[in-house]
């Protein structure tokens, strides 16, 4: 007997499409999730954008390189002498810290026209000797009654630093030779009075003004204080 075909029902088609759709969805090959945007600075509040600002009424301790290598405080910026003013550390009393382990310092020679200065950081253990490397030195006349050489005799040594013991600006500008590698010898012109006496021999041929010490002799080219930055080129 002929039976007519009969067509699914079309109730079953919605369970069949939604097993096929999800066969589908499941051979399809994987995406990859999109990457993060990236963090900008100061979207988390934790880590703020680190930026400090000194003005002639925020309360703070400026402190600044002052005579044999010493260092001293003041609250009024017009106490600090101008050879120390290049890199002063600011110990704000009211305002942000600055990270962990570093310092706020300012260029008081670049201070703006209400007087306010913008502040940076640097490694607290870096400030005593980027502070005296800005070339600064200390007072000592060389002794009277000096024989200079006819000749100064021809020396080894590439860097000769003259000094005296009590000197602090000389003891870094030792400790950042050391630090670099950097050999050299070391002469102390109060006790040695050959030494003061060479060292006059050759500030009289190079033109270069005594009366203060480190003078660094970097192969025949003398510099007076601890100037870091011509050091660098140098050296």
């Amino acid at each position: 007997m002929f039976r007519p075909h009969r067509h699914p029902s079309i109730a079953l088609l919605g369970p069949i499409l939604a097993v096929a759709t999800l066969l589908a969805s499941a051979c399809a090959p994987e995406t990859p999730p999109k990457p993060d945007a990236p963090a900008k600075a100061g979207d988390d509040p934790a880590t703020p954008a680190v930026a400090a600002t000194w003005t002639p009424s925020t309360p703070a301790v400026l402190t600044f390189a002052a005579e044999r290598g010493s260092f001293a405080d003041a609250g009024d910026a017009a106490k600090i002498p101008e050879a120390s003013r290049g890199l002063v550390r600011v110990s704000l009393l009211d305002g942000p810290a600055p990270p962990p382990g570093m310092v706020w310092v300012g260029n008081f020679r670049d201070a703006q026209q209400d007087g306010s200065v913008a502040l940076t950081t640097v490694p607290r253990d870096a400030y005593e000797e980027l502070a005296l490397g800005q070339g600064l030195s200390s007072s000592f006349e060389l002794p009277q009654g000096l024989q200079p050489p006819q000749q100064v005799a021809p020396s080894d040594a590439e860097v000769i630093v003259y000094k005296t013991a009590w000197c602090g600006v000389c003891k870094k500008l030792e400790g950042y030779l050391k630090k670099k590698g950097v050999a050299y010898v070391a002469k102390d012109i109060e006790k040695d009075r050959d030494a003061a006496a060479e060292l006059q021999a050759k500030a009289a041929a190079k033109h270069v003004q005594t009366g203060s010490v480190p003078i660094v002799d970097v192969r025949g080219e003398l510099l007076v204080g601890f100037d870091r930055a011509r050091l660098e080129q140098l050296l």
